[in-house]
Order: structure tokens, then sequence, then C-alpha cells
């Protein structure tokens, strides 16, 4: 029953101090949970004995929940410079031109500060870069952005919209919501370039070529279409040709006189009408002349200077001709130039018998038409020959009476070979198109009446601005970071090595010096001026600034890149190395000895109060180092020369009928053609 009671009744104390260790635990929990998702955006270097601690050994819980968020930041911060850089006149002004800016130097033009990443990292200033090319009928700008872990870049459409409300502005496009970054007009996307084109994931569709037209770019020829060519090609579709001129002629509607000008029809007329001088069987000045030196049409032309072959007593090409020459039909042909068939009268032939009036007749209607021996005619009779009068005759007086041989003419032909002038001589070189071609026909020819001969040779062109870079490797800040330092020192981090000067003058690259007088300034002590064959590198402390290129070892054109100029500079407040902003500087030590006891004294170096101080961040990158000059432009110039004739006459051809072997003509230069007429 007392334990009942002592149970039912408990023990206050008891109770009290465990509510009590629950409370404490939540309260613990609390604040430990608390400061986790209260944790400001930003880096947090932890303190561990007086310098940041790595990220293995300090809290960075929430610099993983926020990397997108800071990369799409930057991404962002330079787009907008970007765009609120490329005013009208610094737009590219031709489809395909592009222009670059680093990060470097949108930093150099203050249009925005050093970007710093998520591990607290100023992000690359040379490989970060904006970068806004000429399409058809908007801009392109890729924005590019390369951190201490990730590179990636961004492509944004430009334009004069409707909706924008400055002179140009972003492309409104379907809005995409990307995890970890807010809501844009684009999408981070990577791909890649080839020959000038950008090709986006292969799930998407190119979307810009950026094309070359007549431009000598890398080495290379584009024609108008932006296709590499040659050199001559490139000049022949992207160099103006000269104006082609028109002498003493109607052109497209209009007249030009003898010196190309454009005149009024009546001033052509006067200045273009015909030579005093005539021309036979020519076409001259876009007039026929005939064999008389008319001006006639062409047919007449034609006509009188080249008259058709003429056809005797054949069938050709489809047509018959008679004795004459002339076409005519069948019946007339046949009657005119066919050879009759030979008859025989009162006569045995072949044996056969003819009588009186050529029919082939039995033997008695021969008797009886044709009577007594003495009464055949144009026959071979029992032996005898008779001739067409009855007479008996010799075989000779037999053949000539009854078969007299028919007699024909021969048609002959001459040629007679064009007549010319004397050629011109050879004109004085003048220039010309290199697509001229030569022209070199055959003296026989009729229509060669003009030669033209080409020359080639290298010559001066014009200039054009040559650049000669060279790469060199330079100390630039690349950012900075406050931290707990001695206050006697100042303190620098150069290429992830920290530095304390021996001297409270703060380090500061020579970038600063912005007059082109050279002096020392801060730290930096000036050298001089010198030319180098090999470009130097800065050192921690040692700096060169760029000044010009040296052309002394070069002639109009430099074979070799040619020597640079650079200033040089010497950092004079001393560089030790240190293991944090917390270590001071020089340590003094003094040792005494004796034969019997050995005394070693170490004093450190005053250090001061401990302050935070902004530490700059130096880092090497490689930069060009460019020069320009005017510098000739040679190319393949061709020369034409000329000569000229006149036709006098042209090739004529005559006929005639004779005689066959008729060797007067013969020995003319007469030739038989084939074709033959009865006499």
């Amino acid at each position: 029953m007392y334990v009942n009671d002592y149970e039912r009744r408990g023990f206050p104390l008891r109770d009290f101090i465990l509510k009590l260790i629950l409370v404490i635990i939540f309260v613990f929990l609390l604040c430990w949970l608390l400061p986790k998702f209260m944790r400001p955006s930003v880096v947090n270097y932890n303190s561990k004995d007086g310098k940041a601690c790595t990220t293995s050994t300090c809290d960075t819980t929430g610099i993983s929940a926020l990397t997108s968020q800071i990369f799409a930041d930057n991404l962002e911060r330079m787009k907008d410079a970007a765009i609120s850089y490329y005013t009208d006149e610094r737009l590219p002004k031709n489809v395909g031109d592009s222009d670059t800016m680093t990060l470097s130097d949108m930093i150099g033009k203050h249009l925005i500060v050093a970007l710093i990443d998520k591990n607290n990292k100023a992000c690359d200033v040379e490989k970060s870069y904006v970068k806004i090319t000429k399409v058809d009928d908007e801009y392109i700008l890729k924005v590019n952005l390369k951190d201490s872990e990730k590179e990636d870049y961004i492509l944004v459409h430009l334009g004069c919209y409707t909706y924008c409300e400055g002179a140009l502005c972003q492309k409104q496009l379907t809005n995409v919501a990307v995890k970890g970054s807010k809501v844009t007009g684009y999408v981070p996307i990577k791909g890649y370039v080839d020959n000038g084109v950008y090709y986006p994931p292969k799930s998407v569709t190119p979307v810009i070529k950026i094309k070359v037209r007549c431009e000598y770019r890398n080495g290379k020829y584009y024609d108008k279409s932006g296709k590499v060519v040659s050199k001559d090609e490139f000049e022949r579709q992207c160099i103006t040709k000269p104006e082609k001129k028109y002498y003493c002629v109607k052109h497209d509607g209009k007249y030009y006189d003898d010196k190309g000008n454009i005149v009024s029809r009546k001033e052509y007329k006067k200045k273009c009408s015909e030579p005093e001088n005539k021309h036979y069987c020519v076409k001259y000045n876009g007039k026929y002349y005939d064999d008389k030196g008319k001006i006639v049409s062409y047919k007449e032309y034609k006509k009188a200077c080249f008259p058709e072959e003429k056809h005797y007593c054949v069938y050709y090409n489809g047509k018959y001709y008679d004795s004459d020459g002339k076409v005519t039909d069948k019946e007339t042909f046949e009657r005119e130039c066919t050879v009759p068939e030979e008859k025989h009268y009162c006569v045995k032939h072949d044996g056969k018998y003819y009588d009186d009036k050529g029919n082939v007749v039995s033997y008695e209607a021969y008797k009886k038409a044709c009577g007594q021996e003495e009464q055949h005619y144009c026959g071979k009779y029992d032996g005898k020959y008779y001739d067409d009068k009855g007479k008996v005759v010799s075989y000779k007086e037999y053949k000539k009476a009854c078969f007299p041989e028919v007699e024909y003419l021969y048609e002959y032909k001459k040629t007679t070979a064009a007549e010319f002038s004397e050629w011109t001589n050879w004109s004085a070189w003048n220039k010309t198109n290199c697509a001229t071609s030569e022209i070199n026909c055959s003296n026989s020819d009729v229509n060669c009446l003009r030669k033209l001969q080409i020359y080639k040779q290298k010559e001066k062109i014009g200039e054009y601005d040559r650049t000669y870079a060279r790469e060199r490797s330079v100390l630039r800040q690349t950012g900075s970071y406050t931290q707990k330092s001695c206050s006697n020192y100042n303190y620098v981090e150069i290429n992830k090595t920290t530095y304390v000067t021996k001297t409270t003058t703060t380090y500061t690259a020579t970038d600063t010096i912005t007059s082109v007088t050279q002096h020392s300034t801060g730290g930096w002590v000036y050298n001089g001026r010198a030319s180098y064959s090999n470009p130097p590198s800065d050192t921690a402390s040692k700096h060169y600034k760029f000044v010009g290129a040296d052309y002394s070892n070069c002639s109009d054109a430099c074979q070799t890149l040619p020597n640079y100029y650079y200033d040089s500079y010497t950092y004079t407040g001393g560089l030790s190395s240190v293991s944090s902003t917390t270590t001071p500087g020089n340590v003094t030590s003094s040792t005494s000895s004796t034969t019997t006891s050995t005394t070693t004294t170490t004093s450190e170096a005053s250090c001061g109060e401990y302050v935070y101080k902004t530490i700059p961040i130096y880092g090497y990158i490689t930069v060009t180092d460019k020069a320009t000059r005017r510098e000739p432009l040679y190319g393949t110039v061709c020369y034409q020369s000329t000569k000229t004739r006149d036709l006098i006459s042209g090739e004529v051809t005559r006929y005639k009928w004779s005689t066959d072997n008729d060797m007067t003509l013969i020995n003319n230069g007469w030739v038989k053609t084939g074709n033959k007429k009865q006499k």
C-alpha cells in the first residue's frame, strides 16, 4: 500500500529534471539547425589560425545549392553589359562580320566588375567572352563563361524590334524554365562550331550559319556565295570591273560615237559615217558590201560574193538541173539530158531485122520494106556495110555515118583565195582583265581580222593592313578576397602563392599606368625600353608593357615576325612567401656560442594588430600583343596587245564549160567538177 501511494503521488524533483533536459536538447538542436537554413548565399570562409580553411574542412553547405543560380547570374550580367555596349555605331555592319570582347576587355571598359564563382574564385577573364555576329536581319550574341569548374555559353537573338525600349534588344522567344536559374528568353545550350557554322545538340536544328562573302580571311578567298575560290576567281566576282566601252554602235537603245561616248543619233551619224574607201565582199561595221562595193542586204551579199555552185544535167540534192544549170522538171531533164536510144533502119543488127522506120520486124517484112540489096541503110548486109544513104562503105565510114559520136562539154571551176590587207603593227601593251583570252587565228581564215596576245606579271596592286601577333604570359589581377592580416604589412596572392611585401606599399600591377610617358609607379621602377625577338614573360617582380613593333629588320614586308618593343618594370617592394596573412615579415635570429655553451635568441618582427584587409589575387594569363602596319599588296596584272587587217575581197569560185582535158584551163588552175553536158 505504501508503494502504491508513493508511485501515485510522484516525485516532483525528478520530473523537473527530465523536463529541463528535454528543453536544453530542443534549444541545442534549434541553434544547430537554424543557421543552416538561414546561411547567406555567399562563400563562407571560416577562420582557422587566422586564414581561410579548405573546402574539405569548411562549411560550404549553402554553396552547392546555388551553383546554377550563380553561374546563370554571371551569364546574365555579361549579357546585359554587352547589350548596353553594342550601340548602333559599334555593331558589325556587314553580314558575317563579328566583334568579340573578352571579360578582361569588358572589365577594362568598366562595363562590368570581376565575376566570382561559387568557390569565391575569379572567372577566367580571357576565356570568358561575348561575341556578336551580324546575320541576315538580326544579330546573334554568344555569351561564353568559364569559371573554376565549368564552361558554357548562351546564344541570344538581338534586333530592332517593335517592343524594344532602346535601339537594340533581345528577341522575345518562348520562355523556358531552367532548374536553378530564373526564367529567361533563352536556354543555355552547348554544341560546336565547324567552318563558321554553329551546330546545337543533335536533337536541335542548326540555328545560325555565318557566311563569309567577297572577303580574304585566314589565308583564303571567299566569293559572292561564300565558297573558297582562287584569287583570280575572287577578283573576277568581287572586284569592280572596268565598264565595257562601245564604239560607233547602237547598244541598249543608246548611240555611241567613235570615242565611246553616248551621243545623239545625229551626232552618231556624223561621227560614225562610212569611210570614203570602199569595201568589197565583206561585213564592215555591221553592214554588208557586195563585189562592187555597194551596201546590200545579207541575201544579196551572199549571192554576189558567194555564188551558188552550178549543176548541169544532173539530179542533185533532190532537184533536176537542165543543160543550162537551171532547176527544171523531170520531163525536161530527160528530154535534154538523156542520151537517145540508138536507132537501126533496114538492117540486120544483133540477129534482128529493122525496117525503114527502125522497128524490129520479121525477115519477110524487112525484105518488103527495105527492097533490094542496094536499098540497105546503116547496116551490115551479106558481109557489106551500108551508110545512112544506102551506099556500101567501109566499116569506119559506116560507124561515122550511122553511129555519129556524141560530143560533150565538161565543167571546170577555179577558186580565187580571199585577199587581205597587210597586218598592222602590234599595239602598245594596255592593261586588261585577266579573263581576256588570246586570239590566234589562221591567216587563211576570212574571219581572222584581229589577233590578240596576253602578257602577265606580278605587280603592286594596292596596300592592306597587316597584323603581326605574338602570345606571352602576363600577370593580371583576377580577383580579391578579404582576410584577417597583420596591420604592419601588405599581402598579395600570386599564382596561388601568398607573398608579404617589405613595405606597406600595395602591390599594384603596371596595368594602372595609363600615360604613354615611361615612369615609375607605386613599388614599380621603370627600367627602360628594349627590342626583343622573343616576347618576355612576366614574373612576380618583373613586368613588361608592350609598346609596339620594331620593323628595322623588315623590308616593305616582313618575311618573319618583327621584333617587339617592351618597357620593363621591376617591383622594389620585396616579396617573401608566407604561409598565411597573419605571418609577419622577416624573422631575425642571433646566436652566440662558447666552448662550454650555446645560446640562441629568436625575435619575431612586429605583426601589429590583426585587421581585415583586401588581398588581391594575381594570376598568369596569355595575352596577344598585336602590331599593324600598311604593307604592299601584290597581284597578277594582265596586259594585251592587238593587231588587225582588212578583208579586201572574199573567196570567189568561178565556173566554165569546155572540152575534155582542156590543158589551157588546167594549166591556169581550173579543175573539173565532174559535171558534163551534150555539146
